[in-house]
């Protein structure tokens, strides 16, 4: 029954790495997006349009989306870094008993 016990223990501990990349990006990578219109790169002042051609955005609506999304990433990576690190806590009391 150990053999089962191990790889949820590592399971657990690759959530918790994810959460924490997720936290990392919000911070790091998130503070300097770069902005994509369908394979291009936007600059300033430019504008993209779905594929329909229904919906136009700016290059700075874009950004300020990216902008408000980077705490979002933070909170939830947080909270998945903890959760994983509870059930790792868990999974390690039940190995112990």
């Amino acid at each position: 029954m150990r053999g089962g016990r191990g790889w949820r223990q590592w399971a657990h501990l690759a959530l918790a790495v994810a959460g924490l990349v997720a936290v990392l990006y919000a911070v790091v990578l998130g503070a300097n997006p770069t902005i994509w219109c369908r394979e291009q790169v936007m600059q300033p002042g430019q504008v993209c349009s779905n594929a329909q051609g229904t919906k136009v955005q700016t290059y700075e609506e874009r950004v300020s989306a990216a902008q408000w999304a980077r705490p979002v990433i933070g909170v939830v990576g947080v909270a998945v870094t903890g959760f994983a690190l509870v059930l790792w806590r868990g999974g390690r009391r039940n190995v112990a008993a």
